[in-house]
């Protein structure tokens, strides 16, 4: 998952390899940018770059700055600083152009992605513009609203970060399993060693508007203890778990409930104008054509063998326009009918109850001029130029580049402590739910038993009747071994410790998760490990994905400075604009 921290999300790597990259790995390429070049290109008056013929005013730098992450950021101050973010954004600008040289621009997955773009920032702009208006709120409803909303909760996460979806569906499915711990796992496994060290976790609440959407998802609405299954961030494949939830004021996150509580209404006002959409445009069937189109879907579900001519004709009509068989299909391949056969009611029940109001909502709000609003268009260039940069992204950056051998050992050995294993306390212990229970055991040890046996008997701990009652406790772990830990760490090595009464033990420590209210444990020290770093071996994934990085990061440097080069004459700075700025940008 993906906090909005550096944490959980490493940024935009095209900034940070312009700022000397300090990315999730924390190296710094050797090769930096010449931030000193400049295009030849002159800016017009007011604005503060130039790339083609896309101009960047003050407005477009302020939102972008707003972006960048806090590690991100230049260190250098005033002028300097802007310039380095300015150069930033430039570079994206000059891929995007350079991705449009080489034709990536012209794919048509692209162009059919931003026509759904276009047809949904116009709808939305539409009814902004006729719905969304004159909605009122009450104190009531915002309380009642906060009550059941995530935002009244600000959550403590853990997470662990890996380089593959394969990897983070074994590791899911050794946790939904019960066989391996989800904080063992992010010790051993995770590539975030900051956070691995603590189990994955975080060492603060984040509440639910600082995270990316992806962990809001995945995460926020889990209960304590919860582990979400695997998602893609732009770090790798994540696990997210839920380690502890507070209250939140409601005072504090009110503007945010009042943006939920808008939204909800608006969507009941929407569905309502819709609803009624097609009744006052007179939406209406053409027989002729319903007909050969279920005869020909039912003669091959899924693919009608029509003409193209048959493809394009209308199969609905209404007031302003008409709607084909061709959408017709989609719509219907859409709602997942699949291949089952089709009859004329059934296509109508589709058609009017899942999604032709849609279709209706386009065309209305391109008749009424939506398509030529500033905030449609800009929507537009905007996933386009997104789209572009990770299409190069993928040609530059994930194709071509292998990694050696010996760059993995290399960065191994440079970078010990990214591949620590922290300090352990190695106990072999009995955990009973009754002190009378737990004193007998000592008895019998004391006598000459077997502790190893009697825990696989007796224990009531997790793997106990798997492992003769042997753990490796970490500081990181105090949650689950609670007053063992305190004891544990008292303790001189190999003497008969107990019994330890534990208060209200977690559920899922026990080997039959239940609720009690106490439980008591005995145990002996055997071992005690120091922090040490983990074999070369066990650590290739992890050297494996840093290598990989900083090649990646050395190439970013590179084609930056290639198109810099390259553009030279099509792009440009105005330094007198960016003294301005940055004189603005110190204003109380």
């Amino acid at each position: 998952m993906s906090y909005n921290t550096t944490k959980w999300r490493c940024g935009t790597l095209l900034c940070a390899a312009v700022l000397g990259w300090v990315g999730c790995s924390g190296e710094t390429p050797s090769a930096q940018i010449e931030n000193t070049l400049q295009g030849n290109k002159v800016v017009p008056n007011g604005m503060l770059a130039i790339v083609g013929d896309v101009t960047i005013g003050s407005q477009d730098l302020r939102a972008y700055e707003a972006e960048i992450q806090k590690v991100h950021k230049s260190k250098k101050e005033g002028s300097e600083g802007h310039r380095d973010h300015l150069l930033s954004l430039v570079d994206e600008k000059l891929i995007v152009r350079e991705a449009d040289a080489r034709g990536l621009g012209d794919d048509p997955e692209l162009i059919k992605s931003l026509k759904l773009v276009e047809h949904n920032a116009m709808v939305e702009s539409y009814l902004h513009a006729t719905v969304g208006t004159n909605i009122k709120i009450t104190e009531e409803e915002l309380r009642e609203n906060f009550n059941s909303h995530p935002a009244r909760y600000a959550v403590k996460g853990a997470h662990i970060l890996v380089a593959t979806k394969a990897r983070a569906d074994s590791l899911y499915a050794l946790i939904q399993a019960g066989t391996r711990s989800f904080e063992d796992l992010a010790m051993e496994y995770s590539l975030d060693r900051k956070t691995a060290e603590n189990g994955g976790a975080f060492a603060r609440y984040y509440v639910f508007d600082r995270v990316s959407d992806q962990v809001y998802k995945k995460v926020f609405a889990m209960d304590v203890g919860q582990v979400s299954e695997p998602f893609r961030t732009a770090q790798g494949w994540e696990l997210g778990k839920v380690v502890d939830k507070e209250s939140v004021s409601y005072e504090k996150y009110k503007p945010v409930i009042q943006r939920a509580t808008m939204m909800k209404k608006f969507n009941t006002i929407k569905q309502n104008h819709i609803d009624s959409l097609q009744y006052r445009l007179n939406l209406q069937v053409v027989p002729t054509a319903m007909k050969r189109f279920v005869e020909e879907w039912n003669r091959s579900p899924g693919s009608p063998n029509l003409t193209p001519e048959e493809f394009s004709a209308p199969f609905y009509t209404f007031d302003g326009g008409e709607i084909n068989s061709e959408q017709i299909m989609y719509l219907l391949i859409n709602t997942r009918i699949g291949e089952s056969p089709l009859d004329s009611a059934l296509v109508d029940e589709r058609v009017r109850k899942h999604g032709v109001t849609d279709l209706l909502l386009g065309v209305v709000a391109r008749a009424g001029g939506f398509d030529e609003v500033k905030s449609v268009l800009e929507a537009v260039v905007k996933e386009r130029d997104r789209k572009l940069l990770a299409k190069l992204w993928q040609v530059e950056l994930e194709g071509d580049i292998e990694v050696t051998e010996q760059a993995m050992r290399a960065h191994y050995e440079a970078h010990p402590e990214r591949y620590k294993i922290p300090e352990e306390i190695v106990i072999q212990e009995i955990l009973v739910a009754d002190r009378q229970k737990a004193e007998q055991l000592i008895s019998e040890i004391r006598a000459g038993a077997d502790m190893a046996d009697l825990a696989t008997r007796h224990s009531i701990r997790r793997y106990s009747d798997e492992n003769g009652g042997l753990y490796a406790m970490r500081a990181f772990e105090r949650i689950a071994y609670k007053e063992l830990m305190d004891a544990a760490i008292k303790a001189p090595n190999g003497e008969l410790m107990g019994p330890i009464e534990i208060n209200q033990p977690m559920m899922a420590i026990l080997r039959e998760p239940r609720q009690l209210e106490k439980v008591y444990s005995i145990f002996k020290v055997l071992e005690r490990l120091p922090e040490r770093v983990q074999t070369y071996e066990l650590s290739k994934e992890k050297a494996n994905f840093y290598a990989r990085q900083a090649k990646q990061q050395e190439r970013v440097v590179e084609l930056n400075k290639e198109l810099r080069r390259k553009y030279i004459d099509d792009w440009g700075i105005s330094e007198t604009a960016l003294e301005n700025y940055t004189a603005e940008q110190i204003k109380p």
